[in-house]
């Protein structure tokens, strides 16, 4: 038999067990890396360009609080262009060049997270977050490593579902990209309406860019919706449909999910093409970052943001696509802090107990309180509103947690 690393090391933990002596069974790293594929490049470079600062931010910060119980940590990223199997092969990269030291992942998209799945056994398995909120990876039976940092979609439908039922809404049109993104949430959402009493009126589904605008908004007002959900979209589409409906004269109030809720693309919507995003609403899990009064880590992020991004758009305000990477970072920390500290080793199995087992956890301002990881996510959001004249989204409602 050929004798590899892999060998030589079993045959010598059986031979110390023969013997009675204490097995190592992994040597203390030096550091510990984290790796992530980003699309730097691509139809979502703009989020990727700005999420990319939050691994140099989180890495000084962590390292500055002492690491991973006194041992430094490292992170590792490269540019996937969003194509699933370019993070897959940065991924299988990253095992071979970090071996053991290599304790999680940051993966960029649902589809990257699906098909790595199955690969996650064995040497090859790692505790792993990403930019997706995928209902169907929210399963620690069939998906124990991988977790949301946040609600799934399915959970945003039933915030903005039971939001519109509190405001007295009697019906609504879900319109979205004819993407897995876009359709996740679709079924599940109907479901959860039939049961509020509201009436689904339209399911319209349109390209994620490019889209038919008049025709979809023709559909639109065919369907007498006094609310519509816009799912699926990042950056574009969905601005165009609020204003392509507000031209057309309807007074539908538009809501979206997590993707749809950046202030800077509303900001720039607004400068570019007038008001008519005022008094847009969607879910967001998080905080806003210039929600900082009562939130310790925003503050301590945002010190460090003005010294490291000074003269950058960073230095004053993080994205909520930023947050959102962030607090995966975080919830990383958190299990692998939890793992050493407690005497155990880093192994995926350890993360991923680690990770089920954080309850009433205060994550200095990411939420409006102490949250705790369900099924493998973060189930709370609640609902904002943009104001074209403050250029800010504020809470309209309490938080939920579904």
């Amino acid at each position: 038999m050929k004798q590899t690393r892999r060998t030589f090391i079993a045959t010598g933990a059986a031979a110390t067990a023969a013997l009675g002596m204490p097995t190592i069974l992994r040597a203390q790293p030096s550091e510990y890396v984290i790796g992530a594929s980003l699309p730097l490049t691509g139809p979502f470079a703009t989020a990727g360009q700005l999420v990319a600062p939050a691994f140099t931010l989180a890495e000084k910060l962590i390292n500055d609080e002492g690491g991973i119980g006194g041992t430094p940590i490292r992170f590792v990223t490269e540019d996937s262009g969003y194509i699933p199997q370019n993070a897959l092969a940065n991924y299988q990269r990253a095992l071979a060049t970090e071996g053991d030291a290599l304790v999680a992942y940051f993966g960029d998209s649902t589809g990257f997270m699906k098909l790595v799945a199955p690969e996650l056994t064995g040497d090859q398995a790692r505790l792993m977050g990403s930019t997706s909120f995928a209902s169907e990876l929210a399963n620690p039976a069939t998906n124990p490593y991988q977790y949301l940092a946040g609600p799934s979609y399915q959970d945003q439908f039933d915030i903005l579902l039971q939001n519109i039922k509190d405001a007295g809404g009697s019906n609504v049109a879900f319109i979205f990209s004819n993407t897995e993104f876009g359709r996740d949430p679709i079924e599940h959402g109907k479901m959860r309406a039939e049961e509020l009493g509201i009436e689904v009126v339209l399911e319209e589904s349109t390209k994620p860019q490019g889209a038919d605008i008049p025709t979809h908004v023709t559909k639109l007002a065919q369907s007498g919706a006094e609310y519509a959900i816009l799912q699926g979209y990042v950056t574009g589409v969905w601005p165009q449909l609020i204003g392509g409906a507000r031209q057309f004269g309807l007074p539908t109030q538009f809501m979206g999910t997590f993707w749809g809720m950046e202030k800077l693309i509303a900001d720039r919507v607004t400068a570019e093409a007038g008001p008519f995003l005022d008094g847009y609403q969607g879910v967001m899990p998080y905080r806003y970052f210039y929600d900082r009064e009562d939130a310790p880590r925003y503050q301590l992020f945002a010190e460090a943001a003005k010294e490291m991004f000074a003269g950058t758009p960073l230095e004053n305000y993080m994205s909520t696509w930023t947050l959102q990477t962030m607090c995966a970072l975080e919830i990383a920390i958190k299990a692998l802090r939890d793992t050493v500290e407690g005497g155990n080793e880093p192994t995926p199995d350890n993360l991923a107990a680690a990770l089920s087992g954080i309850t009433d956890w205060d994550t200095g301002g990411f939420f409006g309180g102490p949250v705790s990881m369900v099924d493998n996510k973060i189930g709370t959001g609640r609902v904002y509103q943009y104001s074209t004249e403050t250029g800010l989204f504020t809470p309209t409602s309490d938080w939920f947690t579904v």
